[in-house]
């Protein structure tokens, strides 16, 4: 089977310790956050809204709402990723808006690393803080914060668990190391 562009940049991404202080060019950003439009939801209700952060004293604020996260810290351009809750519900009442914004943020992810620009994404945040400090009003969830820099140092290449600890044909089956 041919290695895809696609595939190569999943297998070769290497995380970011943190980010160097140099700007990203606006057509980079662009780019990246063009990509994250084009990203698949339920019914296509494209629940998303980024608000881009690249002012340094608002950085420095979000840093400090992520519990310093270096990351959040050094990078040069932070989004924060952010949700429009009526978007799709499913037949069992959960919203999508979670699924959808992870499939924007690896979206942005993706598109930065083809463009040779690192990012990462943080979880760990407090969004009230974070909220304040963009103006996000209150009914709108800050799912995530989306890093976007070139790197100052890269981590090692994550090692993946085996294909059969993680895929399983037709039935779910427990892998021998995996303790259940």
């Amino acid at each position: 089977m041919r290695l895809t562009r696609l595939l190569h940049l999943s297998r070769n991404r290497r995380p970011v310790r943190r980010f160097r202080d140099r700007l990203v060019e606006p057509e980079v950003v662009d780019a990246v956050l063009e990509a994250a439009r084009y990203a698949s939801s339920a019914r296509e209700a494209q629940p998303w809204r980024f608000v881009v952060v690249q002012e340094a004293l608002a950085r420095h604020r979000i840093a400090a709402a992520a519990f310093n996260h270096p990351h959040v810290k050094t990078a040069p351009v932070v989004v924060a990723c952010c949700a429009r809750i009526h978007s799709h519900v499913s037949g069992t009442g959960r919203p999508s808006f979670a699924m959808d914004l992870a499939s924007a943020t690896q979206t942005m992810m993706l598109a930065a690393a083809d463009l040779g620009v690192q990012s990462s994404w943080v979880y760990g945040f407090r969004e009230g803080d974070v909220r304040a400090i963009l103006g996000v009003p209150e009914h709108i969830p800050i799912v995530a914060l989306f890093c976007l820099g070139y790197h100052d140092g890269l981590a090692e290449l994550p090692e993946r668990l085996p294909r059969e600890e993680v895929i399983a044909w037709d039935r779910w089956r427990t892998a021998a190391r995996v303790a259940e």
